[in-house]
């Protein structure tokens, strides 16, 4: 019979509303200022952008087009897992199949994590 009640208060413990609620509600307060950081440097480096005599429009869309392209090519790059040979992205720490260290000797951007 106890053994049964402190199931049941695990239960109750794993499904509490109120915790999951205020978990949810850090991580969207935690999503709502990185949020708000990234527009703060978004103006900022629009504002440092006009001011170096560029034309954000067009200058802004050929560097996003260069970003995007060099995103991907870094995201093609894969390294062999020095213990069990699989081919795993060069961004990655660890192997996914045996979790050895990779290291990775080439460059990737810090915006790859």
């Amino acid at each position: 019979m106890t053994s049964e009640k402190n199931n049941r208060q695990e239960k109750v413990v794993e499904s509490n509303p109120s915790l999951e609620s205020e978990i949810n509600s850090a991580r969207i307060n935690a999503l709502e200022l990185k949020l708000e950081t990234l527009s703060i440097i978004t103006e900022s480096l629009w504002n440092l952008f006009e001011d170096s005599g560029l034309d954000p429009r067009s200058d802004l869309k050929g560097e996003m087009a260069k970003v995007i392209s060099d995103r991907a090519k870094r995201d093609a790059i894969t390294v062999r897992c020095p213990a069990c040979h699989s081919q795993e992205k060069a961004n990655a720490s660890y192997c996914q199949k045996c979790g050895e260290s990779l290291d990775y000797l080439g460059d990737i951007s810090p915006f790859d994590y």
